[in-house]
């Protein structure tokens, strides 16, 4: 087994509705073609995360990724579908659900049970890119977590998918170059 130091998140930097009708999988299967496209040997990620919060494997752990040049020996690749037009400061409610933010909770804390001292980082750590589209480690330490509709009677979960605000602002960006 591999010694897992770090776990990088990422995104799919993709519009919100891509792939809405599809199985996760099939949205593995999707980046996987982007990937072996460009002459990898497989998916580069390990997980995905799709809007609805379903978690799918991508490449095995057991091999080594391709997500995060010069950390990916002993690294773990989490990719979360959205982030298009993102900026590294955007918050995650911006461009993710929360779905994923559940699913991606649930995810890291397996992975640090296994990985006790694996550090969890955003890509945008090691790369010039905007990559998850959030500071990781203000996630970590502060974001609100999943919340709960507090509607007397009802135990159902509020979804809060990105605004429209934090998608024109990320489209602004990327259009500006800024």
């Amino acid at each position: 087994m591999r010694q897992i130091t770090e776990i990088f998140i990422h995104c799919s930097a993709t519009q919100p509705k891509w792939m809405a009708a599809n199985s996760c999988q099939q949205k593995v299967e999707e980046i996987r073609r982007w990937h072996t496209g460009k002459g990898w040997s497989d998916i580069g990620y390990h997980f995905v995360v799709d809007r609805q919060g379903e978690v799918c494997v991508g490449r095995p752990v057991e091999r080594v990724g391709a997500h995060a040049k010069g950390h990916n020996k002993n690294s773990i690749g989490i990719c979360l579908i959205g982030g298009f037009g993102s900026d590294a400061n955007d918050k995650f409610d911006e461009h993710y659900t929360d779905l994923q933010r559940k699913a991606l909770d649930n995810l890291l804390e397996d992975l640090t049970e296994k990985h006790k001292n694996a550090k969890i980082r955003g890509h945008n750590e090691v790369s010039n890119k905007a990559c998850p589209a959030f500071q990781v480690e203000e996630y970590l330490n502060g974001q609100p977590k999943a919340t709960e509709d507090t509607e007397e009677g009802s135990s159902s979960t509020t979804p809060t998918g990105p605004t429209l605000v934090g998608i024109l602002m990320g489209l602004l960006r990327k259009l500006t170059g800024g």
